[in-house]
């Protein structure tokens, strides 16, 4: 599987690089996030102090509350670990990235990521990942608690009853409400050798519950090989989940969970707009809820052997609409111009910030957020930090988006230099759209 800039995330999509898809699967590039910046200007967010080669970085997630915001994602260099990695941005300025203390299990490499975090006050943090744990080279979950602006060793969690062993899983997703309960969905693998979904909850002041699995839709492969890489929640016991999962071998199909007073009920299959062709990058990535009745998914599908397409889908009293395709386009897109999203966050004005990427001009797969304002979508590129490779070959992406107030966001990803090496980035939601 071809890999962008030597980085691996843990995300089915699809990038668009010259003239071909590239599936990507997140986790180690760079990190993006605000720096309250109005200039549509990414800035650099640094690695940990003790990094003494060339680092190369990324920030896969993000979560904002009043006052600051914290990123997650993970660093390392030529022939060192890779290590997840934690940083905070207070009144717009970004702190150096701080590695996060990974279970004593962890593998001298342990490639290791934070794929999702959630804060439900300043300071008080949940991240979940994964990393390769022993001899056996299987990733591993793990959850990471912040209290006070402190960050314990992570853990791993308590796996559905019918898990492999040894363990094989993951965490792609956390969410937390202002209480302190928290939600996780990932994947892992049963007794059988098949991947399922799965979930877990923390109550407000409670332990982490033992995970269970989400049964993937009807029309899943033998092996569903499910994923679920995004989680929202309205209340407590009040949940919806994304992701994707295999119909055969060259076909994965979008699908979508949701929690009704604390019990899942199985994944459906989200319809794909028309003029969709078979592929195995098909996903709604990410969710957020604007409202206590209705979620926005966003994700992208396949429109020809090299061209993916953004869209969006609406989760309303639990029932999932077909998906609508995003047409809207950045300045200076190719003629067929591939787009893809990753990370989303609304507002209860019904403002939405979307991010992902998109083929440019040159082919080049390029950092792009959407605003969905009014039912519209509108496009851009993000340019990279000084520094960043700019113009025909720029080579970025944005991962995940966390909006507050009125319509203020920060994003994170990872850009590429003109040397070829990644790093964290972060950016603040333009003022034209605020």
């Amino acid at each position: 599987m071809p890999l962008l800039s030597g980085i691996v995330p843990k995300i089915r999509v699809a990038v668009s690089a010259v003239g071909a898809l590239i599936f990507l699967i997140p986790a180690a590039p760079g990190a993006a996030s605000a720096s309250g910046a109005g200039d549509h200007r990414a800035t650099t967010v640094p690695p940990p102090a003790s990094t003494r080669v060339v680092p190369s970085t990324g920030l896969f997630a993000t979560a904002c509350v009043a006052g600051s915001c914290t990123a997650g994602g993970n660093f390392g260099g030529a022939g060192r670990p890779l290590e997840p990695m934690v940083a905070t941005q207070v009144r717009g300025r970004w702190s150096r990235g701080i590695p996060l203390l990974l279970p004593t299990n962890a593998a001298a490499q342990p490639y290791a990521q934070i794929s999702g975090l959630a804060c439900h006050s300043a300071g008080n943090c949940v991240a979940v990942g994964d990393y390769q744990y022993g001899r056996s080279g299987n990733p591993q979950a793990f959850i990471a608690m912040e209290s006070h602006g402190r960050w314990a060793r992570a853990f791993t969690p308590r796996l559905p009853a019918n898990a492999a062993s040894p363990a094989s899983a993951d965490l792609g997703a956390v969410t937390c409400t202002s209480d302190g309960s928290c939600e996780a969905a990932g994947s892992y693998q049963d007794s059988g050798g098949n991947v399922q979904t799965m979930v877990l909850a923390k109550p407000a002041l409670g332990p982490w519950g033992q995970a269970t699995e989400i049964a993937s839709p009807p029309n899943a492969a033998a092996n569903p090989d499910a994923m679920m890489t995004g989680i929202a929640c309205t209340a407590q016991g009040s949940c919806v989940a994304v992701g994707n999962y295999s119909v055969s071998a060259s076909q994965y199909a979008a699908m979508g969970a949701v929690e009704v007073r604390g019990a899942w009920h199985g994944a459906a299959q989200i319809a794909l707009p028309r003029g969709a062709v078979r592929s195995t990058f098909t996903a709604i990535n990410s969710v957020s809820c604007p409202t206590a009745t209705q979620c926005l998914g966003v994700g992208q599908y396949a429109v020809s052997a090299t061209q993916s397409r953004a869209m969006a889908v609406i989760e309303s009293k639990g029932r999932f609409a077909g998906a609508a395709p995003i047409t809207a386009v950045p300045p200076g897109g190719s003629v067929l111009s591939s787009t893809y999203l990753l990370g989303v966050s609304c507002r209860p004005s019904g403002l939405c910030l979307a991010v992902g990427g998109g083929r440019n001009s040159s082919g080049h797969s390029v950092a792009m957020y959407m605003i969905r304002s009014a039912g519209h979508w509108r496009a851009a590129f993000l340019a990279p930090p000084p520094g960043g490779t700019s113009g025909p070959r720029q080579l970025s992406v944005l991962y995940a988006v966390s909006c507050i107030g009125q319509f203020r966001c920060n994003a994170v990803g990872y850009y590429q230099d003109r040397f070829g090496v990644t790093h964290a980035q972060a950016a603040a939601t333009p003022r034209s759209f605020r």
